[in-house]
């Protein structure tokens, strides 16, 4: 049933009805007040039934909930949507259940702080004289040197090696009879379904599964690598952590060892069971990594692990190529060899996931090569294949996708037209269009449009992450606008003239092309970025205002913002390079270099650090003047070194891009007004999220162990 005005009109006496019409209708207008209102309340009495269980209830019934079952004092985590506390109160009876046991740690660290877990009884791995009456043969004193995927777990969460006994306290130390270890994957994997990789070298075979081609700039330690392994879901609360549950960087020898008793179990006729590449490819997810060669899936026991670095003194730059085929001996009796690939016209591809590269044999290349992987990064900023709609209906509306409605012509690529270019070309000036990027492809741009009166939105499909290639340059009038959603732009965003309004969100930015440019007079402009990763911002005359809001800004050691008399306003940013602008509030920031800002008596900072020789307008509560006020010169110098931020990398190319370092001071990690970090991450919440493991590992830790938090990236 439907409350409306006319519902309640109907039930009333035809001379009310006839008196109403003649008097212009004002107890129509009446009923329909009292209409919304019972609309209202109709739609609350059918979320009634809804709101009695955890998997159905609104958001903020949850703690109501969890206070039932006596879940208590957990801080609200609420700024993004890998994590809530909703699963946390739904499986707290069955935590209580099995309280003290390995598995439950587990899946509490998982429920309290959305991070994949692995949990260790470190007293399980001292090497230890064994009772005979009590033999454990897993547990040996010496490491054997003939299981080299073992011997890369050493020292990790996978770990099944003896040690001796470590008296220090968590998490310094770790093998100690009374220690357990709790190893947390701040990282996420993030899935790409079918991109194009990037020719590498001038010769012909190698790629990159990158589609920028980038390479990790950094040198690679132990553990690290460029493909991720995307997760598979634990079905059961008593199973404990494997290296397929978790999203690690994939490791050559463990990927090789997959692939090689792939092909052995085919060769001898047997029925393979493999981990990273099922048989069945719609099971959660599928294979880790695949490949097409000119639209042809490449089978995977047709792929070969590679190292894929560059061949010492060879000019141009070469990397190791695979063979043409590679032949199995059966292990059974009167079981023939197998020759991979078996067929004509096929070949073996050499792929590399710790540098992410791909290599062809000699004498054999392709038109085109695609690729589906995951790569590994903090959180949902920047383009990537993430749902970016809104966590709750209260939320900013630039953070979720762009309204259908708000257009009057909408083009689908590949659909309505076949590449970017060919949608750009049929654009008509003096009309909203948005255009729909459908998969994860790489498109090339047109270099110039000039549109006036007209509003373009460009959009990649919710959980796609496409790919634009080259500079872009837009023109036109007051009345032209430009909105960006999910994309990742290898170039410069060039803009010229006065032109009305820029919003980007879930944008990335390649920092080294230049980022966003404007030329000319637009002084009514405004740019707006959102969850952006984004180069350096600058105007040749003053603009209205840039506005930034959980982003980054990167430009190096150079200028990363010139804005000659123009309002600058950010929330939640890293900024990499100097700052000068107008006018400045800025708020929860972390800036690298000085700010210059001229009209210092207007504006605020509050909850940032500004490096020390900055001019900028009033602060409050920021750093490093927060821990220097009132301290002779040489303990304030020490301070402003203790608390200047210190990051896992600085590199556009790195999967923890912007990410402060743990051993960052505790004035960073807990600065911001919400007790978060500063910077871009403080989007995660992750201070408030480790406080909650902290305090439910009291209830559910056995009596006399003690837990410590490591985190594993």
């Amino acid at each position: 049933m439907s409350i409306d005005a006319e519902f309640l009109m109907a039930r009333l006496p035809a001379f009310y009805r006839e008196r109403d019409a003649e008097m212009g209708g004002p107890l129509r207008a009446l009923l329909e007040v009292i209409a919304e209102q019972g609309a209202v309340l109709e739609e609350d009495i059918t979320r009634l039934y809804d709101n009695w269980f955890i998997e159905t209830c609104d958001d903020w019934l949850v703690p109501y909930i969890g206070d039932l079952l006596g879940v208590r004092g957990l801080y609200p985590v609420s700024g993004t949507p890998a994590f809530g506390l909703r699963a946390y109160v739904a499986n707290s009876l069955r935590l209580r259940r099995r309280k003290g046991t390995l598995p439950v740690l587990e899946q509490l660290a998982f429920d309290t702080t959305g991070w994949r877990a692995r949990a260790v009884e470190f007293f399980e791995l001292l090497g230890t004289t064994q009772y005979l009456d009590h033999r454990r043969p897993h547990s040996v004193r010496t490491p054997n040197l003939r299981e080299a995927a073992q011997l890369e777990r050493v020292d990790g969460p996978f770990d099944r090696s003896a040690h001796t006994v470590e008296v220090r306290s968590l998490p310094a130390g770790r093998y100690n009879i009374a220690n357990v270890g709790l190893y947390l994957w701040r990282l996420q994997a993030y899935a790409l379904q079918r991109a194009r990789a990037r020719a590498m070298t001038s010769l012909e075979g190698f790629y990159s599964f990158d589609a920028l081609g980038r390479d990790v700039a950094e040198p690679l330690l132990r553990g690290e690598g460029l493909l991720f392994n995307r997760p598979r879901t634990e079905q059961e609360i008593t199973h404990l952590a494997q290296p397929e549950n978790v999203p690690e960087p994939l490791s050559r020898r463990l990927l090789h060892d997959e692939l090689t008793a792939l092909r052995q179990a085919l060769t001898d006729g047997e029925t393979p069971s493999p981990v990273y590449f099922p048989l069945d490819r719609e099971e959660e997810g599928g294979p880790v990594l695949r490949i097409w060669l000119d639209g042809v899936e490449v089978p995977p026991e047709h792929l070969l692990v590679c190292n894929l670095s560059p061949l010492p003194g060879v000019v141009p730059e070469e990397w190791r190529r695979p063979p043409a085929s590679v032949t199995v001996k059966s292990s059974k009796t009167g079981q023939p060899d197998h020759t991979f690939p078996g067929a004509a016209q096929q070949f073996l591809v050499g792929f590399d996931p710790v540098l992410g590269r791909i290599a062809l044999p000699a004498g054999t290349s392709a038109t085109r090569v695609e690729v589906a992987y995951s790569y590994g990064f903090p959180g949902d900023v920047g383009a990537g294949p993430y749902d970016r709609r809104p966590v709750r209906r209260d939320d900013e509306p630039l953070q979720g996708l762009l309204d259908p409605a708000d257009f009057e012509v909408r083009l689908r690529v590949p659909g309505d037209h076949a590449t970017l270019a060919d949608a750009l070309a049929a654009v008509i000036a003096g009309t909203r269009t948005l255009i729909y990027l459908l998969d994860d492809g790489t498109q090339e741009l047109t270099p110039d449009l000039d549109l006036p009166d007209t509003h373009l939105a460009i959009e990649a499909a919710n959980q796609r992450r496409p790919v634009l290639l080259g500079d872009w340059r837009l023109g036109g009038n007051l009345n032209t606008r430009l909105s960006l959603s999910g994309l990742l732009l290898d170039g410069q965003l060039r803009l010229h003239g006065a032109l009305g309004e820029a919003n980007l969100r879930y944008c990335s930015l390649t920092p080294g092309k230049g980022g966003i440019r404007h030329t000319g007079s637009g002084s009514q402009l405004w740019l707006r970025l959102t969850h952006c990763l984004c180069g350096p911002l600058r105007v040749s005359k003053a603009i209205a205002g840039v506005e930034g809001r959980n982003s980054v800004f990167d430009n190096g050691d150079a200028m990363a913002f010139e804005l000659p008399d123009t309002r600058l306003q950010l929330d939640r940013c890293t900024i990499f390079g100097a700052s000068a602008a107008g006018e400045l509030e800025a708020s929860n920031s972390l800036f690298s270099a000085e700010l210059k800002i001229a009209r210092r008596q207007e504006g605020c900072v509050r909850f940032c650090y500004v490096p020390p020789g900055s001019q900028t307008p009033r602060r409050y509560r920021c750093l490093p003047d927060l821990v220097t006020q009132g301290l002779p010169t040489a303990e304030a110098k020490s301070e402003r070194v203790r608390v200047t931020p210190a990051f896992t990398s600085v590199s556009f190319n790195h999967w923890a891009y912007a990410q402060l370092r743990l051993s960052s001071a505790q004035e960073l990690r807990t600065g911001a007004e919400d007790g978060a970090e500063m910077g871009v991450w403080n989007l995660l919440q992750q201070p408030q999220r480790e406080a909650n493991l902290r305090q439910a590992l009291d209830e559910y830790l056995r009596f006399g162990l003690e837990a410590g938090v490591i985190f594993v990236n």
